[in-house]
């Protein structure tokens, strides 16, 4: 129950037992371009998609340095741990960042956005911001900085890596300039694959800049993609069996489909949150700014952070994350997406942190956790 990487499906863990193949050649193709198409429809967007070996932070960096890696201005909104990521990518780049800083427990207001854009000679040329920031469970208002980005002629990058397959995100209706999530979260596959989605004006950004590099240089994948189209439409040789269960977990997905899987999402973070909240555990960020993949909470005086991670990963065998950075030892997180957004995963957690407490010395008593909730299991 950590917020990644997540459990995975049989059906998912099977295609990664699946014999080698070639990663060229007509059969693989076949598979590689049905995969392309599978996260076109995740992801909302008819844009181009490409699949780059490495973490989130590959996808990432492929994204920021293609932008501004000629020097560009650089704007970073950023309210946790993985905003900070953003602009560490960002000055490894270029040294004109600017970065907006927020609350760790809410999302950065759009205004603050405008204001920078509208700024005398703001000359941006990217914004970056992340959707779910992790280390918290802020969900962003990456809409609305899509639209304003739109308005003062800038793109936009999002880091959608704990929020794509589980909460909302529309590409091409939103306006996003380029899109980067990675397999082991709500798109219920292994990690080490990093999906990203680039816009037509995105690649117009990309095409009037000089970037360094070459591996994480968009312009190297866009060249290998026409070039070697007929056969090896990327530069490196792609991990074929990590391909074939993000192909599963994704037909897994749409089958759901994405409406009814982020209703879902949203029911199971309901019911956990109550339940903490029954439980007496106040939670770090408020109701309406949390996404519904990763739950923050603040530890108490009956029971720290560490004493609750310890006990449900030694007597029930639940593994649940720490805080991070400034946060570490004050809160712990639950990560719900995917396969682990259910009622049949989130009532042993919630039962198993009752006993936490009452071996902690708190008079909290069975089923406490589940008051007054209607819990449907099945």
């Amino acid at each position: 129950m950590i917020p990644g990487p997540i459990e995975l499906d049989e059906e998912v863990r099977r295609e990664l037992a699946r014999p080698m193949m070639p990663h060229y050649g007509e059969e693989w193709l076949q598979i590689y371009h049905e995969t392309l198409g599978l996260l076109q429809r995740v992801f909302q967007t008819d844009q181009d998609i490409f699949l780059i070996p490495g973490s989130g932070s590959a996808g990432l960096e492929a994204a920021i340095g293609s932008l501004v890696g000629d020097g560009g201005k650089a704007l970073i909104l950023s309210n946790g741990f993985f905003g900070e990521r953003l602009a560490a990518i960002a000055r490894a780049y270029t040294p004109n960042v600017q970065v907006i800083s927020g609350e760790l427990d809410r999302p950065i207001p759009p205004e603050r956005l405008e204001e920078a854009l509208r700024a005398p000679r703001a000359e941006i040329k990217m914004v970056a911001a992340v959707h779910c920031e992790t280390s918290t469970g802020v969900l962003n208002p990456i809409r609305d900085y899509g639209k304003l980005c739109r308005r003062y002629g800038t793109t936009l990058v999002v880091d959608a890596i704990s929020s794509l397959g589980g909460v909302e995100l529309k590409f091409d209706e939103w306006g996003l300039g380029i899109c980067v999530s990675a397999t082991q979260k709500g798109l219920e596959a292994s990690p080490g694959l990093a999906p990203l989605a680039i816009s037509k004006a995105a690649w117009e950004g990309v095409a009037r800049g000089s970037s360094p590099g070459w591996y994480l240089n968009l312009r190297t994948w866009r060249e290998f993609a026409e070039r070697w189209s007929g056969w090896h439409p990327y530069p490196v040789t792609l991990p074929v069996s990590l391909v074939f269960a993000l192909r599963k977990s994704l037909e897994r997905v749409l089958a759901e489909g994405l409406e009814e899987r982020f209703a879902r999402h949203a029911q199971v973070a309901a019911l956990l949150r109550q339940g903490l909240e029954n439980l007496g555990f106040e939670l770090f960020v408020p109701e309406e700014y949390h996404s519904n993949t990763v739950t923050t909470a603040l530890a108490n005086s009956i029971i720290t952070a560490e004493e609750l991670i310890r006990f449900l990963k030694e007597e029930r065998g639940i593994l649940i994350g720490g805080g991070i950075d400034e946060l570490r030892g004050k809160v712990f997180r639950i990560g719900h997406m995917g396969p682990q957004a259910t009622p049949e995963m989130i009532l042993p957690l919630l039962f198993g942190i009752e006993e936490a407490l009452r071996a902690a010395g708190s008079p909290v008593e069975p089923g406490q956790s589940l008051r007054g909730l209607d819990v449907r299991v099945g």
